[in-house]
């Protein structure tokens, strides 16, 4: 996909609201799935074993969807599919019971949810052109939607019960998929985007340290996206105690989010994935250290600034870092490492959980992501005189 840069600021108003009803799904669903199975009678070890596997299936999903958009040019129909399949398979899992229809439907919901997972920021980023820091503002919308329902759901799970949430996300995903039908079209250039293009791309020694970080990091954000709140509830929190410990650091992203931009121009994507690990190192090491699931409302708005400063990068690092025509292809592959990083964190995360218990889990991903940073850091130093990209 080519960068479509008559696209006036007027006409992307349907991007921002997309992100909003993306991350109020997520706000919605996946904040509480895990619970959900948790109360359904399924181990920390099954959780986790189920993660992996639909992670599995989004791995190789996420790369064909990014490709087949940038061949087509048609990112919002894909988007807009792929929600309406995602919805679809969530609203069966309330019917059924026990590990192997969860793990039906959940890989079903993984297969499709790939595709707005991959395409939504990479076609943002597009829509955007040369203003790409500006994407952050455009987040800012997920960062709302959010807020909103995580904040909200909790209370409300408490009252009437956890299975509402499927329908719930089912109403937010059809709002989603309706949306992306309205985002602006994009223009394509249908060159030469193969095997070649692509082995270029991934062998550059940029990319090999930045997919690797990523992976490393995705590991322990994975864990904490799974079992954080399933890790609040061992510890005697109620609903709406996880639905504000998981808002809290929305709401601080805000301002972060807006500003997101600022920082991109003035520190460059490296500098800011850097300070981004030492803010998730702090976190994970406080979360293993917390005595009472309360001290996650404080602890979790580090995760603010930590995720905008380490997402907002990794998806304009990956942007720079792809050849002309591939902007799609290198976003399906962070999304594709994200997922990878998910089978790997997902039945370590299960079992670190039944055999450390919930503070535990969180003292070894504070490890993994100090090793990554150190990785990162030296790999710059190291190849800061020929990086050409962002140097440090």
């Amino acid at each position: 996909m080519a960068i479509n840069s008559d696209v006036k600021p007027k006409r992307m108003w349907a991007v921002w609201l997309l992100f909003f009803f993306q991350y109020a799904a997520i706000g919605i669903y996946y904040t509480f799935l895990n619970v959900y199975f948790r109360n359904a009678g399924l181990s920390g070890t099954s959780i986790g074993l189920l993660n992996m596997i639909t992670a599995m299936v989004g791995v190789g999903s996420a790369m064909v969807w990014g490709y087949i958009s940038d061949r087509t040019g048609k990112p919002k129909w894909l988007i807009a599919a792929g929600a309406a399949g995602s919805l679809a398979a969530a609203q069966f899992i309330p019917y059924v019971n026990g590990f192997w229809p969860f793990l039906l439907f959940g890989c079903l919901g993984s297969l499709m949810a790939s595709a707005p997972g991959t395409l939504v920021d990479s076609t943002a980023l597009v829509l955007l052109g040369k203003r790409r820091e500006d994407y952050g503002r455009y987040r800012l919308g997920g960062s709302l939607g959010y807020i909103i329902t995580a904040f909200s759901s909790g209370f409300i799970f408490q009252q009437i019960g956890l299975k509402v949430m499927f329908p719930a996300y089912g109403a937010v995903m059809a709002c989603f998929a309706i949306t992306a039908l309205l985002i602006p079209p994009v223009a394509v250039h249908l060159g030469s985007r193969g095997t070649k293009e692509f082995s270029q791309m991934t062998r550059q020694p940029a990319w090999i340290l930045f997919i690797t970080v990523m992976f490393m990091c995705w590991i322990a954000t994975n864990a904490s996206m799974s079992f954080l709140s399933v890790s609040l509830s061992a510890m005697g929190a109620s609903q709406s105690l996880i639905g504000v410990a998981s808002t809290v650091q929305a709401v601080v992203e805000l301002p972060f989010m807006f500003f997101s931009g600022t920082f991109l121009r003035r520190f460059g994507p490296v500098k800011l994935l850097i300070v981004a690990m030492v803010l998730m190192v702090l976190r994970f090491f406080l979360l293993g250290w917390m005595p009472s699931p309360v001290w996650a409302i404080a602890i979790n708005m580090i995760n603010g600034p930590a995720f905008v400063f380490f997402w907002n990068s990794a998806v304009t690092y990956a942007n720079q870092l792809a050849p002309n025509g591939m902007a799609g292809t290198a976003q399906g592959l962070v999304i594709s490492t994200t997922n990878l990083a998910g089978v790997v964190s997902s039945p370590l995360s299960g079992w670190l959980f039944d055999m450390l218990g919930p503070n535990g889990i969180f003292r070894v991903m504070a490890f993994l992501v100090l090793a990554a940073l150190i990785l990162f850091t030296i790999g710059n130093m190291i190849k800061r005189s020929t990086d050409k990209i962002e140097p440090i």
